[in-house]
């Protein structure tokens, strides 16, 4: 995942330490996805090594100094070469597709219980996701609406994200279910 590219999204609007930088890619990622510090500065010593952004220290009486960070040129070029480079889908990337790539090789029943077992799974995720956006539509405490404070939840790319993956998890539904169904037929 390219945490990388929303640190220099986020730095095109501000100069930022890591910390701020930390809690704004929590915001965008709508709480969902927390960083530990460990990965914020690690993705921020590359893309520093990497000549993406730079950093300066700022002298604090009261507190520790802190490192705030600033995007360069060549970060915004490689952001801007992100956000038009198409997405690369790969057939074998996920869990899913290594076991499915065994079945032939394991016992037919293990086969079907693997995609039983998936279906359950996606049953979760389309519940909790319809619950995710039922709750950003009515705006109701504990829900980001958007990273920006939008009141408009329906237009936040929060919302686009969650619709996406419901879309994903309920196409991902149809088609396991007619493999089930095949794969009984297969016995």
């Amino acid at each position: 995942m390219a945490v990388k590219h929303l640190f220099l999204t986020l730095l095109t609007q501000n100069e930022l330490h890591g910390y701020e930088l930390k809690n704004g890619f929590e915001d965008l990622a709508g709480g969902k996805w927390p960083l530990n510090f460990g990965q914020v500065y690690q993705t921020l010593s590359r893309l520093e090594r990497d000549g993406f952004i730079e950093s300066y220290e700022v002298i604090q009486t009261d507190k520790p100094d802190k490192k705030v960070y600033r995007v360069t040129e060549a970060g915004r070029k490689h952001l801007q070469d992100w956000f038009k480079a198409e997405d690369n889908w790969n057939l074998f990337f996920d869990e899913l597709a290594l076991k499915i790539m065994a079945f032939d090789l394991i016992d037919s029943e293990e086969a079907l219980t693997i995609l039983r077992s998936y279906r359950s799974f996606i049953l979760l995720v389309i519940k909790s996701l319809t619950r995710m956006l039922t709750e950003m539509q009515q705006g109701q405490p504990g829900t980001s609406t958007s990273p920006t404070g939008s009141a408009n939840a329906t237009k936040s790319s929060l919302a686009m994200l969650v619709e996406r993956n419901l879309h994903r998890a309920e196409a991902d539904l149809k088609w396991v279910t007619s493999m089930i169904e095949r794969w009984q037929k297969h016995d």
